[in-house]
């Protein structure tokens, strides 16, 4: 019973990986590149931030964590759910444990930010909520932000590179991918050197 549940954890999980990769994004009303002609068929990926990148890989990492422990608390071996991304790093258990220490802070603190934005969502509409809800999405913004800096400084910087490629190839392998500076601006990774 827990070999079956176990297959279908990681079939459910990799067919959502699998979708997730293979969904485009969209914007729509947005013109061409430059150089490019529109077509009917044509589908523009709406760049990803690094950040946000970061943010879906420790959530995930997160979830894997939580069903690798109720694989383990019904008596099956979580052991592959737990660490099939350090493996896929080829990360030590050491450097992996800073990453897996920032996926427990950061998926606690958007929860609690998540509970008091669901309190204002329920109180209705008002000029006041609105502001709220602007203030918890920066508080969001930092949380996530202050995540990246921890492993920056807790990782070499080569394993902050490879981790970097890494995040990237898994959540968004076709979207160009831009980076947010520390002053709060913007630009392709390319460009930011």
């Amino acid at each position: 019973m827990a070999r079956n549940l176990y297959s279908n954890t990681i079939m459910a999980l990799l067919s959502f990986m699998l979708l997730v990769c293979a969904m485009p994004l969209q914007l729509k009303g947005q013109p061409p590149a430059p150089g490019q002609q529109p077509s009917s068929g044509q589908t523009q990926h709406r760049p990803s931030s690094l950040a946000h990148l970061y943010w879906h890989f420790l959530d995930y990492l997160n979830h894997l964590d939580l069903k690798a422990a109720d694989l383990d608390a019904q008596g099956g071996d979580g052991s592959l759910l737990r660490n099939h991304l350090q493996a896929a790093l080829q990360f030590s258990d050491a450097d992996f444990a800073q990453i897996r220490l920032s996926s427990t802070r950061l998926t606690a603190a958007l929860k609690a930010l998540d509970v008091q934005a669901a309190a204002i969502r329920a109180g209705g509409k008002s000029p006041s909520s609105h502001a709220q809800q602007r203030a918890l999405a920066a508080q969001r913004e930092t949380a996530i932000h202050s995540e990246i800096d921890s492993l920056a400084q807790a990782l070499t910087p080569q394993k902050k590179a490879a981790l970097d490629a890494f995040i990237t190839q898994l959540f968004a392998p076709k979207n160009l991918v831009f980076q947010t500076s520390s002053t709060g601006s913007t630009a392709p990774a390319e460009v930011q050197q």
